[in-house]
């Protein structure tokens, strides 16, 4: 199953598990409504302003369906600020005429006043006035409780008459006047780049000289500089600046906001931000006595024993008591209201609830301050002036102890210990609002904790082709805990529990809940898990005697990306990070399923994402575990195609579903069976016949062919056949000689026959090759450590568990814990406390955590006491033979026999160990025939 491009939900609760965004983020759309102005508010057929330079109309004789002929912005900075817009858009063809022919202009009427001063129709040499004609409404957007926000802003939508296919359409105004609460200060933006062919783009500034206003060309694409006209007019200083004609920019989906992928000019008179700093704390530091209710609630949350908890439960308090509704009329679009005033009305917007939330804390003697970001955005404000322009959101930085919590008051469902609350903001550049800041401040804090989540999966199917079990527990941390507390606070029983219980109709169509699922709510630790147990009719599905059982990893969906085309001009922005999750699952086939396949651990990482998938299935027991972080915001475009690449490769590692071929499925007749290593012989014969027939219809060549020699030339050293196994790897090295493959085939084809000088040598020559990598190093290693050279084999095994993945390194450290104890030297000490931590494991950890005496031999048997069917046979295989270098190490070479000897009975013919094994036992069958009747002193041949 794909970590991208699926719509990521919670498995337990799909189709009503959405993400609950802070009132700050939501933006619901609304109905507009018509509503009437003053007279004053908007003039009609207005003169054009003096100071304004009407540039000419560039041509144009492109065909693209809408083509800007002229994009003209001009701003003069005075006691009421003036900006002048004009356009002139031709329009090619008859779809783009209805949204060509609706001319929008939004505005504040309580401080903004808008003039028209033309809208003309350029048809061929006609000049078409549509000034009077045009029909103008005054529409608003009543956002209403759900978007919780009233800002008193009006569009005036134009509706232009008799607009036609090669028209061009021309309309000027200007708007007045800007909000006072910035106190004069002048800042602005303006697009720069439009997004369609544009003939010329022009931006003129003019400002007094005496008025020093500093501009910037924000953008990240690598486009020509834009160098301005400097003069002077009188007391005016002017800036120009053009491009003509623009360069077409496309946008990219799921580009993300740091990236300004289209140009702005930015213009602001704040010289730096602690200016900003500055106006902002002017804004917050309004001197309130505080009234008896806000008092009485300080005097509750003072009799609580800590000043965390006082923070914590001031929080709770602004966040859950305090609704969030906006009226950002005026100067309360970044003014707060007093907060004796929003704990009297119980509502408030994020700077409302900012300052209610920082008036407690100070009350309690807890040093906080306001804090403002850009909701979305989380870095590039560095690349642009200083300004206010950019925030549209606060929230609280409160100090306690020596540590920094930053809060957003108008969250929900965060309760209990500060450091253990999701943190939405995390990687934002933040505006710290105190005469003292000097620059931008980005929020870094221990998130690894808190943004984890983990779903395990555990199946069991009595019969092929019968009902199943499975078990789902679903633990969430941070943000998701809080969103699925506010859910289930917001959710009847009965719909959570029909939600839960339908929740995997869509991956097993009849699977129903066979008892109530659990739900727990850590609200301390902010750790919220349900747990729930299905009934799955037809668990696994049939096809040409073969059976699947599919899974899906449905808390990591959507939270890689990818892009449409192979390569990307722009970055792309990965859906979640910071993000670290875990899922597992477990399948329990029946017994007369048995499939061989070890433990294997593929890592897939790169700067951007790592993702382990782990696979296992031996017997009837099949498990696949990935583990997936984010690890930056975006990736760069540059690097896209690798990313990508890793991606795909990823997503192939997953799979999604186990797949039980049916050679892997015992005759259910009882007369028909044979032990299981009477079946792997069968299935190594069965191996021999298909690659026989392959290598006999001459099909393959070269590389293919000689890999097939490798397969059956291992086949056959399996049985034994040492001379044909011989044969075969030595075909595949003729046919394919400068390749280690066959090479470290034939190296382990000499292996099985005990030729160990001859496998050390092959390795060796498949490493000159170029496979530097864990399996040639193990089993030089291995075939070193077997002719009692242990010190090389040592090193060779060091070397191989240091390019391992994470199952391989396991068996790697075995061997090499194994080769320590034979050496008779202490083991490092970072091998024993990794052996230690992970003792409790997964197969086969208990071995290395016996060989270096976290757990004892008998703690190791017991271990696998839980284990049953041929995973129990496969496993033991293994164990007894690590138990006998455990007993050699140590001296008690009869036991070390007996358990060779153990290891060799479970008949595991494809395992290294029970080659081994076999050697271990002739090394010592030939060491008692050499030696005296009576063992020499110090030489232990039973335990103590």
């Amino acid at each position: 199953m794909s970590l991208a491009n699926f719509v990521r939900t919670s498995l337990l609760l799909a189709g009503i598990f959405g993400i609950q965004q802070s009132a700050a983020q939501q933006s619901a759309e609304s109905p507009l409504k018509e509503v009437q102005l003053g007279a004053n508010s908007f003039a009609v057929e207005s003169s054009v302003p003096s100071w304004v330079d009407l540039a000419p109309i560039p041509e144009s004789e492109k065909p693209q369906p809408i083509v800007i002929r002229l994009a003209d912005t001009q701003f003069l900075v005075d006691r009421v600020p003036v900006t002048f817009v004009r356009r002139a858009t031709l329009v090619n063809d008859a779809a783009s005429l209805t949204s060509a022919g609706r001319v929008s202009i939004p505005f504040a009427p309580e401080y903004e006043r808008v003039e028209l001063h033309f809208i003309r129709i350029h048809r061929g040499q006609e000049q078409l006035d549509r000034t009077k004609t045009s029909n103008v409404r005054f529409l608003q957007r009543e956002q209403g409780l759900e978007g919780g926000v009233y800002t008193g802003r009006v569009t005036a939508s134009i509706l232009i008459e008799d607009l036609r296919v090669g028209d061009t359409l021309e309309i000027a105004y200007s708007t007045y006047g800007q909000n006072p609460v910035f106190g004069g200060k002048f800042f602005r933006i303006t697009s720069w780049d439009q997004g369609l062919p544009t003939l010329r783009r022009r931006v003129v500034l003019n400002h007094p000289s005496a008025r020093p206003i500093a501009w910037r060309m924000v953008g990240d694409r690598n486009t020509a500089a834009v160098t301005p006209k400097d003069s002077i007019q009188g007391d005016l200083h002017r800036l120009e600046f053009n491009e003509q004609p623009l360069p077409q920019i496309i946008g990219e989906t799921l580009t993300p906001p740091d990236y300004f992928g289209f140009r702005l000019l930015q213009f602001s008179q704040f010289s730096n931000w602690n200016e900003v700093a500055i106006w902002a704390n002017s804004l917050f530091e309004g001197k309130v006595a505080p009234d008896a209710e806000l008092k009485a609630a300080v005097d509750r949350f003072r009799t609580l024993d800590s000043g965390e908890r006082r923070i914590a439960a001031a929080l709770e308090f602004v966040q859950s008591q305090i609704r969030y509704f906006s009226v950002s009329l005026g100067e309360s679009s970044h003014r707060p209201a007093s907060p004796n005033e929003v704990l009297r009305r119980r509502f408030g917007d994020c700077k409302d609830k900012s300052l209610l939330l920082i008036t407690l804390l100070r009350e309690l003697g807890i040093d906080s301050k306001p804090v403002l970001l850009q909701i979305g955005r989380h870095m590039g404000l560095e690349k642009t002036l200083p300004s206010p322009q950019f925030f549209d959101h606060a929230i609280v930085q409160a100090a306690l102890n020596g540590k920094t919590f930053f809060l957003d008051p108008t969250r929900l469902g965060q309760r209990g210990l500060l450091d253990r609350m999701g943190q939405l903001h995390e990687g934002t550049e933040v505006l710290i609002i105190s005469p003292l800041t000097k620059e931008l401040s980005t929020i870094s804090t221990r998130v690894e904790d808190v943004v984890n989540d983990e779903l395990t999966e555990h199946g069991t199917l009595p019969k092929l082709g019968g009902e199943g079990q499975l078990e789902v527990k679903h633990v969430w941390n941070g943000l998701g805990a809080e969103r699925l507390r506010i859910l289930v606070e917001r959710t009847s029983r009965d719909q959570l529990l029909r939600s839960i219980g339908d929740a995997m109709e869509h991956r097993y169509p009849g699977a129903k809940l066979f008892s109530e699922p659990t739900i727990q709510d850590d609200a301390v630790q902010n750790v919220f898990t349900i747990a729930a147990n299905y009934t799955i009719p037809n668990f696994a599905t049939e096809k040409d005697g073969n059976w699947f059982v599919t899974f899906r990893p449905d808390n990591m969906l959507n939270v890689l990306a990818t892009s449409a085309s192979a390569s990307r001009a722009t970055p792309l922005g990965l859906p979640v990070f910071p993000f670290h999750s875990k899922y597992s699952f477990e399948m329990t086939f029946p017994e007369n399923v048995s499939v061989i396949t070890d433990p294997r651990a593929q890592t897939f990482a790169n700067q951007y994402f790592s993702a382990i998938v782990t696979d296992y299935f031996r017997g009837n027991i099949a498990k696949k575990a990935i583990d997936l972080a984010t690890l930056r915001r975006a990736v760069d475009s540059e690097n896209y195609s690798r990313y990508a690449e890793d991606l795909r490769s990823a997503n192939k590692a997953i799979g999604g579903a186990f797949i039980i071929n049916k050679i892997a499925i015992k005759s259910e007749d009882a007369s028909a069976q044979v032990d299981f290593s009477h079946r792997l012989h069968d299935l190594r014969q069965e191996l021999i016949k298909k690659t026989t027939e392959t290598i006999g219809n001459g099909k393959l060549a070269g590389a293919d062919l000689a890999e097939t020699y490798c397969l059956r030339g291992i086949a056959y050293a399996d049985l034994e056949r040492h001379d044909e196994a011989l044969q075969n790897a030595s075909a595949g090295v003729r046919l394919n000689p400068n390749s280690p493959a066959p090479l470290a085939c034939r190296a382990e084809v000499y292996f099985h026959s005990g030729q160990l000088e001859n496998s050390i040598a092959d390795y060796s020559k498949a490493l000159s090759l170029g496979a530097v990598d864990t399996s040639t190093f193990r089993g030089r290693g291995v075939s070193k450590f077997m002719l009692g050279r242990f010190e090389e084999a040592r090193d060779d095994l060091t070397k191989a568990s240091e390019l391992a993945d994470k199952e391989n390194k396991v068996y790697c450290d075995i061997w090499l814990a194994a080769a320590y104890g034979r050496l008779g030297k202490p083991l490092p000490e970072s091998l024993v406390s990794w052996a230690a931590a992970e003792a409790h494991g997964e197969w086969p950890r208990a071995a290395l955590a016996m060989l270096t005496g976290a757990i004892t031999p008998a703690g190791l048997l017991n271990v696998l006491a839980e284990k049953n069917g041929d995973d129990h046979q496969m496993a033991l295989s293994e164990a007894y033979f690590y138990l006998g270098e455990h007993y050699l190490a140590a001296g008690y070479k009869g036991l070390a026999q007996t358990s060779f000897e153990k290891a060799r009975d479970q008949g595991v013919i494809i395992y290294t160990e029970h080659i081994a094994a076999g050697f271990e036992l002739a090394r010592l069958k030939a060491a008692a025939t050499s030696a005296s009747a009576v063992p020499p002193t110090g030489k232990k041949t039973t335990a103590p």
